[in-house]
């Protein structure tokens, strides 16, 4: 049967046969995981793949980043602005009335602008979510539509191999995964990152010497964090190795039962 592309399409239980009579032959044939399960590993995709599912809504997405720099920028400010206001009330309270008068409308003036930021803030922050959400959400139906249509020209033999579950969990599972990692990680992604950037910006702004000596601390807490990652994981395997020398999985089972219920109940 031949296919679109001028080639010949092998039907998948002709395929078997080959291998019986002849596999050398059968190894070159082009196999998919879903055909034989486990058996041949699935090709290695690159994820720029993934990210061209978005290109239709390029325009939303620089506008979702634009937002998410704005957003973070003023969470950072009213930092700021609240600094601020706790320099301008902790002056020497004997200074003359005309000061303290200058101090309450700076106090007020302050309040005002935090008060913009946060309006500002807000409306960014809602606005990122939203074209984030709605283009993962356009992403996924692409998808969705280009798995459909390539397994919908599959041979009958392939739908008899196939199991309907794993099929579903490509559809709806395996979807929302590539979703999540296309756009909602690569908001949260971005967050973090400018969220730093810009705190770094205005941390080295206000006093670099005091930024230094912050940051000298971080690579120390790092490793610290990293060893401690490392040990907690050997105990965690040293663990199940020794509940199954002393047989206690039934004792195991219930402690875990125990804390579930205590979680639920929290």
């Amino acid at each position: 049967m031949g296919t679109p592309g001028g080639g010949e399409r092998v039907p998948l239980l002709n395929q078997k046969a080959e291998k019986r009579g002849n596999d050398a032959q059968f190894s070159d044939c082009a196999l998919t995981d879903l055909e034989h399960g486990d058996t041949v590993q699935a090709t290695h995709v690159e994820f720029s793949r993934v990210y061209s599912l978005a290109k239709p809504d390029a325009l939303n997405l620089v506008l979702a980043i634009i937002a998410l720099l704005i957003s973070s920028t003023t969470s950072i400010m009213i930092l700021k602005f609240g600094g601020r206001i706790i320099d301008i009330v902790s002056r020497d309270i004997s200074t003359p009335e005309k000061k303290k008068d200058e101090a309450l409308n700076a106090v007020k003036s302050t309040i005002l602008e935090v008060i913009l930021i946060v309006v500002i803030g807000s409306i960014c922050a809602a606005r990122r979510a939203w074209l984030f959400s709605s283009a993962s959400e356009r992403v996924v139906a692409r998808l969705r539509k280009n798995l459909f249509g390539h397994h919908i020209q599959q041979e009958i033999a392939y739908f008899y191999v196939a199991r309907t579950g794993e099929l579903l969990s490509r559809f709806f599972e395996d979807t929302q995964i590539i979703k999540n990692a296309a756009t909602t990680n690569l908001s949260e992604a971005l967050r973090s990152l400018s969220t730093i950037i810009i705190g770094l910006g205005f941390m080295f702004t206000t006093s670099w010497k005091l930024t230094l000596l912050s940051l000298a601390v971080v690579p120390a807490v790092s490793i610290a964090i990293r060893k401690f990652g490392h040990y907690l994981r050997e105990l965690s395997f040293g663990a199940i190795c020794t509940v199954r020398y002393f047989a206690q999985e039934d004792y195991m089972i219930s402690r875990y039962s125990e804390k579930v219920d205590e979680t639920l109940k929290l």
